[in-house]
């Protein structure tokens, strides 16, 4: 990987999540200067203690829109380009929101217009099938509606409409009628969903990816081979290959990037099943998966704040991928021997919540997780 000098750099809106350590690593392994606007209140904020954070300025808030004055700040500062990226849905949309004040000082994500509506997954849907993607069937549904008035057949996969009303708590698969009053009548802040038709997949692909001025690269995409909880869960372990590994309509996402406007780091999923990859949705903004993408070669990151940089392209290459902490739940849970999640343990070349060259937020996050139960333990006494 070749990178020209360049004096651009990146304000990053995140939270104290992997999502955001991965946006910092990549940057830091590149040498590209970063600015953090950290939203972390009720977490410790480990992302913080980052070694590339070291000569940063790190901004603590505790709502969003406490960015607003800081970015006003920022804004003073026009000798560099500066790009801003988000690691949440909730900064996402937010910066959306005020894209025309914003698009005059930063490069944002839809330099100057708005994505607006395809937050919404159901807008999503529909934007992909003009694309030429494949995509399920599917229906908006609102929690008081009448569960006769489905045009779907069971089983359905029920989740939030959009994700920043939403958890992945209130994503259930329904078997029939019972099951989805069940899951209705969980506790939940969600009003409106998707109803989509549930396919059999063989697996799901994680496709990682960037729009710069210059092009739309998907760099390739995780197979991900366990999730947790099963099935709907987050990923927890995977295989990252080059995309030329995978049946992906590249065309087809290019086409929906355009529509949205969007600029930035991006994750698209897909549903495989025969030789069918169903469009599930698009992330506009970066995941914690994301980082899979630099340990094989591929630095999005410092792609889409340098787009001048060269990726050997052709030098990509496969590696596992593992959110040990969850994984190691189906070991507890007895669904998994501890000697094949050894294995897979061995053969990871990529962990998302532990980087050897840069343990300090790692620490940071056990040491508050151990206080928090030992005072915990005192309090009980």
């Amino acid at each position: 990987m070749r990178m020209k000098k360049t004096s651009n750099s990146a304000i990053i809106i995140g939270d104290s999540t992997n999502n955001t350590l991965s946006i910092v690593r990549s940057l830091g392994e590149a040498n590209i200067e970063q600015t953090l606007i950290l939203k972390c209140d009720e977490d410790v904020c480990f992302v913080a203690e980052s070694k590339y954070l070291k000569n940063s300025s790190v901004y603590r808030i505790t709502v969003i829109e406490d960015c607003m004055p800081i970015l006003e700040q920022l804004k003073k500062d026009t000798g560099k380009k500066r790009y801003l990226i988000c690691s949440f849905d909730e900064a996402a949309v937010f910066i959306d929101e005020n894209e025309p004040i914003l698009a005059s000082f930063f490069y944002t994500p839809a330099r100057g217009k708005q994505i607006g509506d395809l937050f919404n997954k159901d807008k999503q849907c529909k934007l992909a099938n003009e694309c030429g993607l494949v995509v399920p069937k599917s229906q908006n549904f609102h929690r008081t509606e009448h569960l006769d008035d489905l045009v779907l057949d069971y089983p359905i996969l029920l989740k939030p409409l959009n994700s920043t009303k939403g958890e992945k708590s209130d994503i259930h698969i329904c078997n029939n009628k019972i099951e989805m009053e069940k899951a209705l009548l969980a506790e939940s802040h969600c009003s409106d969903f998707i109803l989509q038709e549930f396919i059999e997949k063989e697996y799901e692909i994680d496709c990682i990816g960037v729009r710069t001025e210059r092009e739309m690269y998907l760099a390739g995409g995780i197979k991900k081979i366990r999730h947790y909880p099963e099935l709907i869960g987050a990923g927890a372990y995977g295989l990252f290959q080059p995309i030329k590994e995978y049946d992906i309509n590249i065309s087809g996402v290019e086409k929906f990037l355009e529509r949205a406007n969007y600029y930035g780091p991006f994750s698209v999923e897909f549903l495989h099943k025969g030789n069918k990859n169903y469009f599930m949705e698009i992330n506009f903004r970066n995941e914690g998966l994301a980082y899979a993408a630099t340990a094989s070669g591929a630095n999005l990151h410092a792609l889409y704040v340098n787009p001048d940089m060269e990726i050997d392209r052709k030098q990509i290459r496969k590696v596992y991928m593992m959110n040990y902490s969850i994984d190691f739940l189906y070991v507890k849970n007895g669904a998994l021997s501890l000697s094949t999640w050894i294995r897979d343990l061995l053969r990871t070349r990529c962990f998302i919540n532990i980087n050897l060259k840069d343990l300090n937020p790692t620490i940071c996050y056990y040491r508050n997780k151990i206080r928090t139960k030992i005072q915990a333990f005192r309090e009980r006494r």
